[in-house]
């Protein structure tokens, strides 16, 4: 049964057990599928949510012998942006561009197949002892870092929990969509291989 939450600081107990489960952590000798995990929360509770990974990362999960990774994606955009020599450009640049001519050169920029999802991957790899691995900074990368794109481009030997700011949707005809911010991503959000932790 779908476990539904008013706030997400109630269900920390809940995130956490699921997430220290030897099953769900491949414990047991094998994943069956590749693990992706979706847990998704009221755009509105952002700060709440940020509070609430950093405390299951550096607290509740390692008290349960889990070892977890956070990898934030705005990171990963401003450090890339900042090697380029690109920081400096968009700022200048960003008071006289239209909102629509940013995002298309950030998207071209900041690729997610060739820049986005390789350094996840990588981060993931330079974490050996790692058992889990948390994605934020989803939010504040949208809509130039599309999270069912990112998702299709993640391999990892680990689960991967991406920490989600909207709604995971499970349509009547079978579907799923990653409705972001409380905006209806319609044919764009569609995602089928990611589990809503709270489904679980």
């Amino acid at each position: 049964m779908p476990k539904e939450f008013e706030h997400i600081n109630d269900a920390r107990g809940f995130i956490v057990d699921k997430l220290s489960d030897d099953a769900l952590l491949g414990r047991n000798g094998y994943m069956m599928r590749q693990a992706l995990y979706i847990i998704d929360y009221d755009p509105r509770q952002q700060p709440y949510a940020a509070d609430l990974i950093r405390a299951i990362c550096s607290d509740d999960l390692p008290n349960r012998g889990v070892t977890p990774i956070e990898i934030n994606l705005y990171d990963i955009v401003l450090q890339y942006l900042d090697d380029q020599d690109i920081w400096d450009a968009l700022v200048e640049a960003e008071p006289e561009t239209p909102r629509e001519d940013l995002i298309t050169m950030l998207q071209d920029t900041v690729g997610v197949k060739d820049v986005v999802a390789p350094a996840v991957n990588g981060a993931i790899a330079e974490n050996p002892d790692a058992d889990i691995a948390f994605i934020t900074g989803v939010g504040e990368t949208y809509p130039y870092i599309r999270t069912h794109t990112l998702l299709e481009e993640i391999s990892s030997p680990i689960p991967v929990v991406v920490v989600f700011p909207g709604r995971f949707e499970r349509r009547s005809d079978g579907s799923t969509a990653l409705n972001i911010l409380g905006l209806d991503q319609g044919s764009t959000g569609g995602y089928y291989r990611a589990t809503r932790v709270f489904d679980l």
